[in-house]
């Protein structure tokens, strides 16, 4: 299965996820690559013009 988008993270964003709770940081990685191969809208729900 092909990703529908690639992700690259800015420097900043890998030092926050460093930063963060074990936890937390594994369920971002795994919701960034959920939304990759599914369209799934609750992930999106908080984006808006500005992100």
């Amino acid at each position: 299965m092909k990703p529908t988008f690639e992700i690259e993270l800015l420097p900043e964003a890998i030092e926050f996820l460093e930063n963060i709770d074990d936890k937390t940081r594994e369920k971002i990685y795994y919701n960034i690559k959920k939304a990759q191969f599914v369209n799934d809208n609750e992930l999106f729900k908080k984006l808006n013009d500005f992100i």
